[in-house]
């Protein structure tokens, strides 16, 4: 089946307790951290939206209620869909499964810690290229420190944070609906991901443009001066 983002629901994953980034999450859910005046999660529906999506899932756990008032308050409205879905202190694949109901076709699942500038048209252009039922957005994963290249017992270069060989899950995956209703079979997500993998089931995506998270007050800060960048694609 070829998708579009007209024909995806949203699922945003919304129950971490996001520890690192404590005393905020002692009080708020992670989602809510602010960003430039207003939350991470405000910041990827309306990123979102800006796609064509307009049906979305939000699957809460910790500090439900909360997000739960926000978006009732904030996101809901006449021209978008939206339910809840709280399967408590659970894994993803068991948030998932308990959001099932709210689904009716392909879902795009994003993390509501994580905000990147996909472009959802290439996204889905990707996605229907491939025979896979799903597709994983992945960003290269990037060295913390910088490198020192060298030959033999001589330094020969310097490079500062360089992308590494691997590449790390961002989440913006496509699922077809069959393997939203496959999450039923596994309690943890890698065994979910990895019987996909030997199906030759999941294909790939390499997203090269902006990729934020907030797992601590300094890559908040950071987020912040870049989250404006997001909105270019």
């Amino acid at each position: 089946m070829k998708v579009d983002s007209g024909s995806l629901t949203a699922v945003i994953l919304c129950g971490g307790k996001g520890e690192r980034l404590r005393p905020f999450t002692d009080k708020f859910p992670k989602p809510l951290v602010p960003l430039l005046g207003k939350p991470l999660l405000l910041h990827l529906v309306e990123f979102l939206k800006l796609q064509g999506i307009r049906k979305f899932v939000f699957c809460v756990g910790y500090k439900a209620e909360m997000i739960e008032e926000y978006v009732h308050s904030n996101i809901a409205g006449p021209d978008i869909e939206v339910h809840l879905s709280n399967a408590g202190d659970v894994s993803i694949t068991r948030r998932l499964a308990h959001a099932c109901p709210h689904i009716h076709g392909p879902a795009l699942v994003c993390y509501g810690d994580t905000i990147a500038n996909v472009s959802l048209n290439q996204l889905c252009h990707f996605h229907n290229a491939h025979d896979a039922e799903a597709t994983i957005t992945v960003f290269p994963l990037r060295s913390q420190f910088g490198i020192v290249d060298i030959a033999g017992n001589m330094a020969v270069g310097f490079r500062e944070k360089p992308d590494l060989p691997y590449h790390i899950n961002i989440g913006f995956f496509i699922l077809s609906r069959p393997i939203v209703e496959s999450v039923h079979n596994y309690d943890e997500m890698t065994p979910w991901l990895e019987s996909l993998t030997r199906e030759n089931n999941l294909s790939a995506y390499v997203h090269k443009g902006k990729h934020l998270t907030v797992n601590t007050e300094k890559e908040r800060q950071s987020a912040e001066e870049e989250i404006i960048e997001l909105y270019t694609l």
